[in-house]
């Protein structure tokens, strides 16, 4: 019997987020009144006090801020994905995102390569953003 990955709870805060996925777009909180993007936690923004936030669609480029290879998977769902990257990716705009870096070579990553969005469909309800080199 094959493991089932587990997903993340769609809550009200992360449901535009999730739903931008399944159309293969990034988007991600804007702070109108201090025009600093962020995903989720505007209580480690400037933003923590704005209360005309926006969802806007970002151009999905970045580079790595701090990554770590993960060889002993998150339960038996991941054990054929081992070893896997799970990077802190800061984007374009600003905000910082933690997600899973692609590679066929994990000793190619490093800290401040490039890097894009990509589209990994689950089904047709679940869509993950993760991201490759962008050489």
């Amino acid at each position: 019997m094959e493991a089932i990955k587990p997903r993340p709870t769609i809550d009200p805060d992360s449901k535009t987020y999730w739903e931008a996925a399944k159309s293969n777009k990034l988007m991600i909180q804007h702070s109108i009144d201090t025009n600093e993007y962020f995903l989720y936690s505007k209580q480690l923004t400037n933003a923590q006090d704005s209360i005309n936030i926006e969802w806007k669609e970002v151009s999905g480029l970045g580079e790595i801020y701090s990554y770590t290879i993960i060889h002993s998977p998150a339960g038996p769902a991941f054990a054929n994905e081992a070893p896997y990257v799970v990077a802190s990716i800061t984007l374009n705009e600003g905000a910082r995102i933690i997600s899973n870096i692609i590679t066929d070579n994990i000793d190619d990553i490093s800290i401040g390569d490039k890097v894009r969005v990509v589209f990994e469909k689950q089904d047709d309800e679940f869509t993950i953003p993760k991201f490759i080199i962008d050489k």
